[in-house]
């Protein structure tokens, strides 16, 4: 009976703490949007990309080990994961451009150290 007590104390620890990260990732978001949205929504999309990538590739192993090929529904499911994993490469490979991009004040700061290491006045 303890062991239950102490099991349901545990799971209420564990939502209260899942629940307290959510509301961290949505303050986080939201502050992201604000002050740079270009750059939070292609993190977003990064990473929403990498767990369809990972979850097409869990459904195309189980299609492929686990379901008999002759089956009408095999070649649709199992191309569409793998149509949904190129799709997610691709849009991880853009997200990560956009990322990687440095912005406009990092482009205007790199041109003002430009001209200042060539500048001849004293």
């Amino acid at each position: 009976m303890f062991g239950l007590y102490m099991l349901a104390i545990y799971l209420g620890v564990a939502v209260c703490a899942a629940g307290f990260v959510a509301l961290l990732v949505v303050v986080a978001l939201a502050v992201g949007l604000v002050t740079h949205p270009i750059r939070t929504l292609a993190l977003v999309f990064h990473k929403l990309a990498a767990l369809a990538a990972g979850l097409a590739l869990i459904l195309a192993l189980v299609v492929w080990f686990w379901t008999d090929h002759a089956k009408p529904d095999f070649v649709p499911c199992f191309w569409g994961s793998i149509g949904v994993i190129v799709a997610s490469i691709i849009i991880r490979a853009l997200a990560e451009w956009a990322l990687e991009r440095p912005t406009r004040a990092e482009r205007r700061a790199m041109k003002r150290a430009a001209t200042s290491t060539f500048d001849s006045r004293p």
